[in-house]
């Protein structure tokens, strides 16, 4: 697509696409362009073109890895808002590590380095498509693990305030690939996650 010029409502910083294909950023590769696409790489980014969309009252959709999209072949009328924010911090603090990753991460890449240093919790959830930011959204799960059993906190865009908050754990209301964020899919979107993981801790083994 090609860059569209800022106006009085979106900020400069807002590189805004319009017309983009939309096919590229999903699996399945199929489907017609976005009106409008931004690519964020930064928290304020998602902010902002939330703001932009509810001023021109445009649908808006949020793109993960694509993993799980099925895009029309008239395309989307509306603001897509791909979520490329990247990043990993680590906390480590009375027996165990607190892992935050930035909801653009690849999910698989996170499990593996988690892996990689012997940070038990994520073992059994290898070789899930997608991103960080869709594991709390349906409570990933596979082989007796479920993401919510490590998670400590998601860091989210309530769109109903435009503002940033981290929710904790109780607050989610995990259930079997359910959760709060899945019985309200209008009203959060997820910009990091803190995983709780055991240090040099026995892999979850539960199936055969």
């Amino acid at each position: 697509g090609e860059p569209i010029e800022p106006d009085a409502v979106t900020p400069a910083s807002l590189a805004l696409e319009r017309d983009a294909p939309l096919a590229p950023l999903a699996t399945l590769e199929l489907g017609g362009p976005a009106d409008f696409l931004l690519t964020a790489e930064h928290e304020e980014e998602v902010r902002e073109a939330l703001r932009w969309s509810v001023a021109r009252r445009l649908p808006l959709a949020v793109l993960g890895g694509g993993s799980n999209l099925v895009v029309a072949d008239r395309g989307f009328p509306g603001l897509v808002v791909r979520i490329a924010l990247a990043g990993r911090a680590v906390v480590e603090s009375e027996g165990r590590v607190v892992v935050t990753a930035a909801a653009g991460e690849g999910w698989d890449d996170l499990v593996g380095w988690t892996v990689e240093r012997g940070w038990a919790g994520l073992e059994c959830l290898s070789g899930i498509p997608g991103t960080v930011g869709a594991s709390p959204i349906q409570n990933v799960g596979a082989y007796g693990q479920e993401v919510s059993e490590t998670i400590v906190a998601v860091r989210v865009l309530d769109r109903a305030a435009l503002a940033i908050r981290d929710l904790p754990a109780g607050e989610c209301a995990f259930a079997y690939r359910d959760g709060r964020f899945r019985r309200q899919p209008e009203r959060f979107v997820v910009l990091a996650v803190s995983f709780a993981l055991r240090p040099d801790g026995t892999p979850t083994v539960r199936y055969p």
